[in-house]
């Protein structure tokens, strides 16, 4: 009965919040990527994933919560990156801007990508909506792009005025209503989305990365992996659309970095680019493996190395 009345209070607040922000502009914005500078001479990103809040003042929330606080302060982090289902509630508006303002608390620059599940109750254009202004957050919607979603962009990451490193971020969408068996229900990149990287990474100068919430069907080929594989299969991407193709072409793109699949925390390489998964990190998602996040670390020279850290390993 308690959490029916704490699920009716935060409905009623979260549809308040929702009349408020009916008349939701266009958000397509430019494809100028962002910009962020760094000292050393390693990038250093942490990745969380599938925080799946769902009613922003429970107890498994509030643990959520305070592990991203503990995983951001372990370390001097250039980036912290959340690839998706952020949310998954009715209340997922008030959730997102609790979030956001948790985010900016931190004062270290983040980012995000949306996941299947955090828009099952508000569409994205109004969950962005939401934002208000902000000072860490790095993130922009970028160009209309057919069946593109919302938010595919390019963080350029610079070093003494110089590039260091590309950071490219996809909307892998949600869920399909058709489908056929063997692919399953997963929506996938367009080919629009595919284009769009391949215009960018054919004139990058330095090496990138990838996140997305989503595997790309290439998940599914795991081989010498490092890591947990729980789950019973890799829930990937519906449709192969050729980027995994194009970034074994370029050459340019070191590794992708992924959510969705709670059980598994893998990692491996093919075709010379590491594919893995985030750490699990909210503690309203299923799933038995401590929550934690993923530490990824970009050199000068190009080379990528990546640990998953726990909470107790974050405060040893």
């Amino acid at each position: 009965m308690k959490k029916q009345l704490m699920m009716l209070t935060l409905l009623a607040l979260s549809l308040l919040l929702h009349a408020c922000h009916q008349m939701v502009e266009d958000p397509y914005t430019d494809d100028a990527p962002l910009v962020i500078a760094i000292d050393d001479d390693v990038l250093n990103i942490l990745q969380i994933t599938d925080l799946h809040l769902t009613y922003g003042i429970d107890r498994r929330d509030r643990k959520t919560y305070d592990l991203i606080r503990t995983l951001v302060k372990a370390d001097d982090y250039d980036l912290v990156v959340v690839t998706g289902d952020m949310m998954m509630s009715p209340t997922a508006l008030m959730l997102f801007r609790q979030l956001v303002n948790v985010m900016e608390s931190l004062e270290t620059p983040w980012t995000f990508v949306f996941g299947n599940h955090d828009d099952d109750f508000h569409d994205k254009r109004t969950l962005l909506s939401v934002i208000e202004e902000t000072e860490h957050l790095l993130f922009k919607v970028g160009p209309s792009l057919e069946n593109g979603g919302y938010g595919n962009f390019e963080i350029q990451v610079d070093q003494n005025g110089m590039p260091f490193a590309h950071l490219y971020f996809f909307d892998t969408k949600g869920e399909r209503k058709t489908y056929a068996p063997e692919d399953g229900k997963y929506d996938y990149l367009s080919s629009e989305q595919v284009d769009w990287y391949e215009n960018k990474v054919k004139d990058d100068v330095k090496e990138s990365l990838a996140f997305m919430h989503t595997p790309l069907k290439e998940y599914a080929d795991v081989i010498d992996y490092e890591g947990t594989f729980g789950e019973d299969k890799v829930y990937f991407q519906g449709t192969n659309t050729g980027l995994f193709t194009l970034m074994v072409t370029y050459g340019k793109t070191k590794g992708v970095f992924v959510g969705h699949d709670h059980l598994n925390d893998f990692s491996f390489s093919k075709d010379g680019i590491l594919l893995a998964y985030g750490r699990a990190t909210g503690y309203n998602g299923y799933g038995t493996l401590d929550r934690g996040g993923r530490v990824i670390l970009l050199d000068s020279n190009g080379q990528l190395t990546t640990t998953i850290v726990t909470e107790s390993e974050a405060t040893a």
